[in-house]
C-alpha cells in the first residue's frame, strides 16, 4: 500500500472494466458525437467572413467531418456489444479520434488552428479509461501524427517558421496530459474500489445486525433527537402493541400509542431531563390483555441530547424464568451430588434393616422394621429420579410401533407393579409409528401410568392409553383416567419439580416426564374433560413430526 491507502500494484482497468470505466466510455462516445456535430455546423459558414478564409481545404474538411460524425454515431450505438473486448474497442475509438482530428487540423490550416486543442482533449479522454501503457501509446501516436502533419506542411512549403518546435511542444503536452490524467484516473478508480468494498462490508454488516436485532427476544428501539422512533424490532412491537404507525416519544403526542407508549414516553422524558444513570433504567407496569399486569424493564442508552438514543425493552417474566432455570439447574446439580452420596449409606441401612427384620419375633418391632423398609424404598426412588434427571443422555431418534411396544411394556408393568392388567385399556386408532427414544418412552409411560392408577378407580379400563392422528400429520399419545382430575389451582404447578399432592410421592415424576418429552422434541400437556365423559383427566403427548433420520 502507498501513503494514501491506494494499492501499490493496480490491475489493468481495461482488462476487467468496471462500471465506472464503461460509463466514462459512454460519455466519451457521446461527446465525440457532440464535437462532430459542432464541427459540422461550421461547414455552411466556410464562405462567410473570416472563417472561410482560414480553412486551407474546406471540401476536405467537410468530407472528414461527415465521416467522423458517422463513425461517432456508429460507435455510440454499438458500444454495449463490445464491452467484452474493451481494450480493442478503446483502441479503435482513440485511433479514430486521433486520425480524424489530425486530418481536420491539416484541412483547417495546421498547428495554427484550434483543432490541435481537440487532439489533446482526445488523448486525455482516452487516458481516463486506459492503462498507463495504452495512455502512453495514444500520446505517442498523437505526437507522431502532429509531427507528420508538420513535416508534410514543410515539404509542401506551406509551413510557418517554427512549426517543428510547435509540433514538439504539442507532443510534450500530449504526453504530459495523458500521463497526468491516467495517473489521476487510476488513483480515483482505486479509491472507488475501496469505497465500494467498504460499502459492501457495511451493507452486509447492516443486514446481519438487522437480522440479529429482529430475532432478539428483547425489544430494541432507536429514537432520534426529536423523539421520533426510527427503528423497532418485532419484540418491541409485541411488548408495546405498536400498530401500523410507529408512535413518537416526543412530549407533544401524549395520546399516541395507548397506555404503554404513554408510560414509556414519561420515562423517556425523565431520562432526557435528568441525564443521569439514575434515570437510565425504569420499569413499566402495563395491563395485560387477559388481565393482570405485565412488567417491562426499560434501559436507555446513548443520546447526549443531540444524537440517537437506544431503548432496550425486556419482559421481566422472561428474566425471572431465566433466573428460575439457572436456579433449577444449580439445584439439580446439587441434588444429584447429594443423591449420589446418599445412596451408599441408604443401601447399608436397608441391608442392616433386612438382617434385623429376620431376627425380630415381636410383631410391633416387625411393623417398625417394615416402616423403615418402606421409607428407605421411597428415599431410594427419590434418589433414582434425581439421578435420572441429572444424567439424562441424548435421546435417540427411533421409530417405534406402539402396538408391539405396548404389548410387551404393559405385560412387564403389570408383573412388576402387581396391578391388574384389566384396569388398563389400549385404544390404537392409527398404525403410524411414534418418533421417540424407546427407553425414554418407557420411563414416560411408567410415570404417567403410575400417576393415573394412583387416582383412578379400580374398575376395568379405568386407565386408557390412546394413540391417534388428530389432524393430518398431528399425532397424540394419551394417558387418561377416570379419577377426579387436577384441581384448577394445581394446574400451573403440575410439572414443577418436587410438587406433589401425594404424601408418598416424590414430586419428580411429571417434571421428569416433561424433560424427557422435551429431549425428544415432543410436548406434553394436561387436558380435563367435561363430567359426562368417563375419563375426566388426561396427559397428552405430541411427538415431533416427520420421518426419522
Amino acid at each position: 500500500m502507498i501513503g494514501d491507502g491506494v494499492p501499490a500494484s493496480i490491475p489493468d482497468p481495461a482488462a476487467a472494466p468496471a462500471d465506472s470505466y464503461r460509463a466514462a466510455l459512454r460519455w466519451l462516445a457521446t461527446s465525440r458525437v457532440a464535437i462532430a456535430l459542432t464541427l459540422l455546423a461550421f461547414v455552411p459558414l466556410q464562405g462567410l467572413g473570416r472563417f472561410g478564409a482560414e480553412l486551407d481545404d474546406p471540401a476536405w474538411f467537410e468530407r472528414v467531418v461527415v465521416v467522423y460524425l458517422l463513425a461517432a454515431i456508429l460507435y455510440l450505438s454499438t458500444l454495449h456489444r463490445f464491452y467484452g473486448r474493451f481494450d480493442a474497442m478503446l483502441a479503435v475509438h482513440a485511433l479514430t479520434d486521433l486520425l480524424a482530428l489530425t486530418a481536420l487540423m491539416h484541412a483547417a490550416g495546421g498547428l495554427r488552428t484550434g483543432v490541435v486543442v481537440l487532439l489533446i482533449v482526445a488523448v486525455a479522454g482516452a487516458a481516463v479509461v486506459s492503462s498507463r501503457r495504452m495512455a502512453a501509446s495514444f500520446a505517442a501516436v498523437a505526437t507522431l501524427l502532429v509531427l507528420a502533419e508538420a513535416g508534410w506542411s514543410m515539404l509542401r512549403g506551406s509551413g510557418e517558421p517554427g512549426v517543428t518546435m510547435t509540433a514538439g511542444l504539442v507532443g510534450i503536452a500530449c504526453f504530459a496530459t495523458a500521463m497526468t490524467v491516467n495517473w489521476l484516473a487510476i488513483r480515483l478508480h482505486a479509491q472507488e474500489e475501496i469505497a465500494w468494498r467498504r460499502g459492501e462490508d457495511l451493507r452486509r454488516q447492516f443486514a446481519v445486525t438487522s437480522q440479529v436485532v429482529a430475532e432478539l427476544q428483547q425489544g430494541v428501539m432507536v429514537v432520534d433527537a426529536d423523539g421520533d422512533v426510527t427503528t423497532m424490532n418485532p419484540a418491541a412491537h409485541a411488548l408495546l402493541g405498536a400498530g401500523a404507525g410507529v408512535p413518537t416519544l416526543a412530549a407533544g403526542a401524549p395520546s399516541a400509542g395507548g397506555a404503554a407508549w404513554a408510560s414509556l414516553r414519561q420515562a423517556y422524558a425523565r431520562w432526557r431531563e435528568g441525564g443521569s444513570a439514575a434515570h437510565a433504567e425504569a420499569e413499566l407496569s402495563l395491563p395485560a390483555p387477559g388481565g393482570g399486569v405485565v412488567r417491562i424493564g426499560v434501559r436507555f442508552l446513548g443520546g447526549d441530547g443531540s444524537g440517537d438514543a437506544v431503548v432496550i425493552l425486556e419482559d421481566q417474566r422472561l428474566v425471572e424464568e431465566r433466573a428460575q432455570q439457572l436456579k433449577l439447574a444449580s439445584m439439580g446439580r446439587l441434588s444429584a451430588s447429594i443423591a449420589h452420596e446418599v445412596r451408599n449409606p441408604l443401601a447399608a441401612i436397608r441391608h442392616a434393616n433386612s438382617l434385623l427384620a429376620e431376627r425380630i419375633g415381636d410383631p410391633a418391632l416387625a411393623r417398625l422394621a417394615r416402616i423403615v423398609e418402606d421409607n428407605t424404598v421411597r428415599i431410594d426412588r427419590i434418589v433414582e429420579d434425581v439421578l435420572s434427571i441429572a444424567r439424562r443422555e441424548r435421546a435417540a431418534d427411533e421409530s417405534i410401533d406402539l402396538r408391539d411396544f405396548l404389548k410387551g411394556f404393559l405385560a412387564e408393568f403389570a408383573a412388576a407393579s402387581g396391578v391388574d392388567r384389566q384396569r388398563i385399556a389400549v385404544r390404537l386408532e392409527t398404525d403410524r409409528p411414534i418418533r421417540f427414544d424407546s427407553n425414554h418412552l418407557r420411563q414416560v409411560l411408567l410415570n404417567l401410568l403410575g400417576n393415573a392408577l394412583r387416582y383412578a378407580s379400580g374398575a376395568e379400563g379405568a386407565v386408557m392409553i390412546g394413540w391417534r392422528e388428530r389432524e393430518a400429520h398431528r399425532l397424540e399419545l394419551t394417558v387418561a383416567d377416570d379419577g377426579s382430575g387436577l384441581p384448577p389451582e394445581m394446574l400451573e404447578h403440575a410439572f414443577e419439580p418436587f410438587f406433589t399432592t401425594d404424601s408418598r410421592g416424590t414430586g419428580l415424576g411429571l417434571y421428569l416426564t416433561r424433560e424427557l418429552c422435551n429431549a425428544n422434541g415432543a410436548t406434553i400437556r394436561y387436558e380435563a374433560a367435561p363430567p359426562p365423559g368417563r375419563y375426566r383427566s388426561a396427559f397428552v403427548i405430541e411427538p415431533k413430526r416427520g420421518e426419522p433420520r
